[in-house]
């Protein structure tokens, strides 16, 4: 177990993916920046590992307590990491870590809350407007190993953070084109096609794979660059570049989609005030493909007016998640939460008098 160091508390945030961890160490009013890293999740064999190594790296005061957004659902304040093995709980980290408390949180959740803190220059308008916060309920949607979805809900005072699973709702085929990719993606995934099956990095390479199927033909040398590095990463290069039809093909219906199950997200919550796309595919390819996206998210027939009102940003700013995370740490600093949740007292029953 590790040893608390003396000095004032820090605050330990960070957000759990299946690709990257990203850890920050603020100061114990959560004001200054003392340490930040970003780690590769499937280095490590667990979360524990990775934070040990981040917080013996300097020497800073020891964490009190820790906020963490995890990729996937949070039950009693256990979760299991969607596309990774590890398993957290709030009460054993906080023990083998030595801190206070440990609050675990959905990954978008937390990066919802996030988006309520941006800076105007890390949110690029895909259209026309920016998100009109005060008053409106707002979504979040964001693909990278997954597809993750929260909900932004105002209650009259205030934006309350729902995270969801809304990226595992079945896939909605729109058009022939997509009746055909989900035929061959019933193939590849006969338990069930979902939207995370096509809107992720793994999706995308599915969407390639499909257009191959269907006859689209590929270079010798790009056959031999996709079987070097990240297969995904790779396509989206080719694709966005126009070196290669298939991939080409691949990237401009994966922003159709994208931009298809935002707009249903919206028009689940009403969210008149705005959708926040946030993650590393929507910095490159949301960006370089807004009008295919935009065309797929505004494609709901007699509501194509109301989407058309709705606005829509891409999220530039990959700590987004932390931004999150440090936010709900203030509260509980705030609130007096930080420290951990009280245990009932033992009661001593006295022995009946044999008076």
């Amino acid at each position: 177990m590790m040893k608390k160091r003396g000095g004032t508390g820090s605050l330990l945030v960070g957000d759990i993916g299946g690709t990257r961890t990203r850890l920050s160490l603020y100061d114990g009013l959560g004001k200054r920046l003392l340490l930040e890293a970003v780690l590769p999740s499937r280095e490590h064999g667990s979360f524990e590992e990775i934070a040990r190594s981040f917080l013996g790296s300097a020497d800073h005061p020891h964490p009190s307590v820790a906020v963490l957004g995890v990729a996937g659902p949070i039950r009693d304040g256990m979760a299991t990491v969607t596309n990774l093995s590890w398993k957290l709980d709030e009460v054993k980290l906080a023990r083998s870590l030595s801190l206070d408390r440990v609050i675990l949180a959905n990954d978008l959740a937390v990066a919802a809350r996030g988006c309520l803190h941006l800076p105007t220059d890390v949110a690029v308008p895909l259209g026309e407007g920016r998100p009109k916060a005060k008053g409106n309920h707002m979504a979040v949607i964001a693909a990278g190993t997954g597809l993750g979805e929260a909900l932004l809900v105002w209650d009259g005072s205030k934006h309350l953070v729902l995270p969801t699973e809304g990226g595992h709702t079945d896939f909605a085929a729109q058009g022939a084109i997509e009746a055909e990719l989900f035929a061959f993606l019933s193939k590849r995934f006969p338990e069930h096609v979902s939207y995370e099956r096509v809107l992720s990095g793994n999706g995308l390479g599915a969407l390639y794979d499909f257009f191959v199927a269907r006859g689209a033909r590929e270079t010798k040398a790009n056959e031999r660059r996709l079987e070097e590095g990240d297969r995904n990463a790779t396509i989206a290069e080719l694709g966005l570049s126009g070196a290669s039809r298939p991939a080409a093909k691949a990237v401009d219906l994966f922003a159709s989609i994208y931009g298809a199950e935002a707009g249903n997200l919206a028009l689940k919550l009403l969210g008149l005030g705005g959708v926040f796309v946030a993650g590393n595919i929507a910095r490159h390819i949301v960006l370089a493909r807004r009008e295919q996206f935009l065309a797929g998210f505004r494609k709901k027939g007699r509501f194509a007016g109301l989407m058309a009102q709705i606005p829509v940003v891409v999220v530039t700013d990959p700590l987004v998640g932390v931004r999150g995370a440090l936010a709900m740490a203030k509260d509980l600093l705030a609130d007096g939460e930080a420290a951990p949740p009280a245990r009932p007292k033992r009661v001593t029953r006295r022995k009946p008098s044999s008076r």
